[in-house]
Formats: structure tokens, sequence, C-alpha cells
């Protein structure tokens, strides 16, 4: 499979697929949204992350002019005041009440269950009602998201603005979503509904499959390599890259690192590849296909996209 991050970030190019963009209860990478908000065709906030959304917007003075295309949630977190402004601006506030999943699954099923409306640049809460019962109302969030027998997948790629630099435990869970989304999808064989991303502080990560994998990593910061004049001031990644095993021991072969390797082993409590270093435009990764383990791939952002944390 090939894959082509930079993409998100650039203005000389678009993704190969439409992208929509979810923005969880975390603080927001300002720097990385403004970049990717260009590609995006639809905005879906979860639940508490209305209010960060909200307060970013409100300090530009135009939280009256950019508005979510939605919010969903179970909608304990999201403030009166930012519920109400939105509520005004007819802006759709769905609620999913299920408490066996959390806000971030419920807007992934979402986003997946309503991709061809999404994708058609419909509305999809048309029907649904002011501030319904998502579940009362409509097809759940928690449905299932197989694409019925004779229609086209419709593939839509998921950014999620996270944070990886908080609690563990929600990062964890983050990672953990990612995860969870790729096995949903292998396991209904709906692999090419589009992939699921996440954007944190400071690096862009997602998953793998086995097989291989081409990364085209063009406008990529390596402080040990001569610049040019044609990435100067462009780049989109640093050098800093990680393949994490995620569900047990794997063999993976790398091309296009510094540390490249041929069928080496990994797995959590044995050998790891952190704190790898591009040195190509084009990275090979190849993961056992009789394993059938995924893996994770993560990439540090260039300094222009990271979150400036105020001290």
């Amino acid at each position: 499979m090939e894959w082509h991050p930079a993409s998100f970030f650039r203005t000389d190019t678009i993704p190969k697929n439409p992208v929509a963009i979810l923005i969880l209860n975390q603080p927001i990478n300002e720097k990385a949204l403004d970049a990717v908000r260009r590609h995006a065709c639809y905005t879906l906030l979860a639940d508490g992350g209305a209010n960060r959304y909200y307060d970013l917007m409100k300090s530009r003075s135009i939280e009256n002019i950019d508005l979510p295309s939605c919010i969903l949630g179970d909608l304990d977190s999201i403030h009166p005041h930012v519920r109400t402004h939105y509520e005004t601006h007819k802006v759709p506030i769905l609620h999913d009440p299920d408490q066996y999943s959390t806000d971030f699954t419920k807007c992934i099923r979402f986003l997946r269950a309503h991709a061809h409306a999404i994708v058609s640049q419909e509305n999809p809460t048309v029907g649904m009602g002011d501030n319904h019962d998502l579940y009362m109302t409509h097809v759940s969030s928690s449905a299932p998201t197989t694409t019925p027998k004779g229609e086209k997948t419709h593939q839509l790629d998921i950014l999620v603005l996270g944070g990886l630099g908080g609690r563990v435990d929600q990062g964890f869970s983050q990672v953990h979503h990612l995860y969870v989304d790729y096995e949903e999808k292998k396991k209904s064989k709906q692999l090419g509904q589009g992939d699921l991303y996440l954007l944190s502080e400071e690096s862009l990560s997602f998953i793998l499959s086995p097989g291989k994998n081409i990364i085209h990593t063009p406008f990529t910061h390596c402080p040990n390599l001569p610049e040019s004049e044609e990435t100067k001031g462009k780049e989109v990644f640093s050098e800093n890259v990680g393949i994490i095993p995620l569900s047990g021991s794997t063999v993976i072969s790398l091309r296009g690192f510094e540390w490249d390797v041929t069928d080496w082993r990994t797995e959590i409590g044995g050998q790891l590849s952190t704190s790898n270093h591009v040195r190509s435009d084009k990275l090979g990764i190849d993961v056992d296909v009789d394993a059938n383990r995924a893996v994770l791939f993560t990439i540090e952002l260039g300094e222009r996209f990271k979150r400036v944390i105020s001290s």
C-alpha cells in the first residue's frame, strides 16, 4: 500500500481521498489544524471538543463564521453556552447516550456510516432532527459500518486531532482506537473505506497493514543532511519515526531509514524501532504477512506544524 501523509499539510497538492476532521476534547494543535482544514470536507466535534474549538475560534474573533459541520457525543462535557452558541447557528448537535463506547468511537462510526453523504457533499444529519437522540432518530453510530453488496465503498480519510502529551491512559486510548478502527475494517472486509490518522502535538500516526508499505515523505527536515533551496522553509515532517507492533511479535524490513533492517523481529518487551531517522523521500516498510499483525507508524511533525505550548 502507498501512503502520502505529507499531502494533508501541503498547499501545492491534494490528498488522494476526501478528508474529514475529528476534534477530540484535547488541546488543539492549531498550527496543524489550520493546514489540514484546507483539504477537509467535514469537521466533526466530539462532545467536549466543541469547547476547545469554540475557544480557539473565539480567540480569533471568528466564532460566528468558522463553524463545525456537526457535534456528536453523550453531551456531558459540552459547556451550556457553547451548545447554545452552536444551536443558534444551526449546527447539528447529535446525542448518543451509549455508555459502552467512547465519544471517539461514536464519532468514528458516525463518519464511517455516513461517508457517502459526506463525500457527496450532502448533509448526513438531514432527517435526524435538531438535538434529538441519535439512537432514536437515525442509524445508530454504533451500527455496523459495512457497505451493502453492490454499493461502492466511499473512501473517506479521517484526521483525528488529539493529544499524546497529557495523561498516559488517554494517549493509549487514542492509539487503541486507531487499532480498533483498522481491525473493524479488516473483519468487515472494508479496508478500502479510508484510513484513520492521529494528529497530535508533535506527530502524525497511523496503522500499517501486513505486506508492503511505501510511505512518501517529501519535505522532511533531516538536520544532518544538506537542505535544498526547494525544501527550505517547507518542511512537513522532521526525521524522527517509530514503528511499533501493537498486537504481538512480528517481523519487519525497513528501507530508506538511517537504520535499515531486514527480517527483523519486533515486539513490546523485545526489540523496537523507535527514534529511527528518515533518510529518503520514499520509505519502505514490509510487515510480515504470515504473522498478520499490523504495526503503528509515527512520524514527527516539522517545527512549523507543532503545537505551541504556553509556558
